[in-house]
């Protein structure tokens, strides 16, 4: 069980570092709404803690991993702590259709500033996909 908690806190690691510095290279966009919401409602449901629920969001391909106890042990140790948003505000939109280790697509990553009530200032990264006809939150990043 440490092996593999240990592997998927490095594959965590790894694709939040690769995304972070691939996601810089990609043209901003003017966001689609149907994103914005989609990512609105799941940063809420990570605001309030329903840990589950953010991960239940995710395309298919994702759960499929089977991950669930990893995500939600990852969104206690590194969100909660933060404790609930002050503010948060959008500041910009980017899309690719390609994404290194994922399938050819529509991706946009969204940016957020926001203030937390125990860290003043972080930025959030939200990945969405539209894999079945729709946007799915497919990754966050603190």
């Amino acid at each position: 069980m440490r092996i593999s908690l240990l592997n998927f806190a490095a594959t965590i690691t790894l694709s939040l570092v690769g995304n972070a510095l691939a996601v810089s290279s990609y043209p901003v966009v003017r966001p689609d709404q149907q994103a914005i919401a989609t990512a609105t409602k799941w940063l809420s449901m990570v605001d309030t803690g329903e840990y589950a629920e953010s991960y239940s969001m995710f395309p298919a391909r994702i759960r499929s991993g089977g991950f669930e106890k990893n995500w939600i042990g990852y969104l206690r140790a590194k969100r909660a702590p933060l404790g609930r948003p002050l503010s948060r505000k959008f500041v910009k939109a980017q899309f690719t259709k390609t994404l290194p280790g994922s399938p050819d697509g529509y991706y946009e990553f969204f940016t957020y500033h926001t203030s937390f009530q125990h860290k003043t200032q972080a930025a959030e990264q939200v990945t969405l996909t539209k894999e079945s006809g729709h946007w799915q939150v497919s990754g966050y990043r603190l």
